[in-house]
């Protein structure tokens, strides 16, 4: 006879509609949405309208971007690496609402969202880290040939227009969320087995009454 606590009415909502649809969003946020930017409208005029600079403002990148972009900017692997973590842990959240037993499908998502969540600010900093020196880098090419003190201001400027986007955002707040929901859901479900005096009847190694 099994004697396992069945998942109640909300923690089947919580796993088999909240957590497949709020995963889904989650990644299509970070696969399409900007993770880490940069941003023209922190340089002087006459610095945007150089062409190769433009073109370095276009790396503001999703998280398909840093996994698979192939473009004249091409991101380090390390970073490629993880961005391709993300996304494939992010989908394995997707995948909770199939796992079995169901009374742990809560416990999963939430290790998951923990996980995705790491994983996407250890790969949007990075990421950031990374724009911000490949701008430093070129404005420092750029500005080889005038002195040093009107060169190191615009340069400094570098670290102002970088930062991180919408999708990393939406992404982490929803990661964070799914994580809160589901141990909401863990939480009741220890209250009812404690509270439910069949199961504190029940012997666990054996399954006999005691």
């Amino acid at each position: 006879m099994n004697n396992s606590p069945q998942p109640s009415p909300f923690a089947k909502f919580v796993t088999r509609g909240i957590n497949p649809v709020g995963f889904a969003l989650i990644l299509f946020a970070f696969l399409f949405l900007p993770c880490a930017t940069m941003s023209s409208w922190e340089f002087p005029s006459r610095v945007e309208e150089i062409s190769p600079l433009e073109s370095l403002l276009d790396i503001s990148s999703t998280g398909a971007n840093m996994a698979v972009h192939q473009d004249d900017y091409r991101w380090p692997i390390v970073i490629r690496l993880l961005a391709i973590v993300t996304l494939l842990v992010m989908a394995a959240g997707v995948g909770t609402t199939l796992a079995r037993p169901a009374r742990k499908r809560s416990l999963y998502a939430s290790v998951v969202a923990a996980a995705s969540g790491v994983l996407l600010v250890v790969t949007g900093v990075s990421a950031v880290v990374r724009m911000e020196s490949a701008a430093r880098e070129f404005l420092s090419v750029l500005f080889s040939s005038i002195p040093k003190s009107e060169s190191a201001p615009l340069i400094n400027q570098s670290g102002d227009a970088v930062g991180l986007g919408a999708g990393f955002w939406v992404a982490l707040v929803g990661l964070v969320l799914i994580a809160a929901i589901n141990f909401i859901v863990l939480l009741r479900a220890r209250a009812a087995t404690r509270l439910n005096p069949a199961d504190a009847c029940v012997d666990r190694s054996d399954g006999t009454a005691r």
